[in-house]
């Protein structure tokens, strides 16, 4: 498990950014350590490792937050949709 400060420092981003991740529903942390303290699973590592991918690409925040949600189908064409 990763607290937010550990997987920001991880993937080279700010702690506020992944706390606005969260307020904006784009990764959920899986739990709460006593204190209050988010707590990210692997599995939250490798959606955060998608979405940067996807920012990379210059999906928005918004298109992201679809993406994660769609099915594979719905994946590549809002791909093909961003390159053409």
């Amino acid at each position: 498990m990763y607290t937010v400060g550990r997987l920001a420092r991880k993937y080279g981003l700010s702690r506020s950014a992944l706390l606005y991740y969260d307020r904006i529903g784009l990764l959920r942390p899986s739990g709460h350590a006593p204190g209050e303290y988010r707590q990210y699973s692997p599995a939250d590592a490798q959606r955060l490792e998608h979405i940067l991918t996807y920012r990379r690409a210059g999906l928005s925040l918004e298109k992201i937050g679809q993406v994660l949600e769609a099915s594979e189908g719905c994946v590549a064409r809002a791909l093909e949709m961003r390159l053409d």
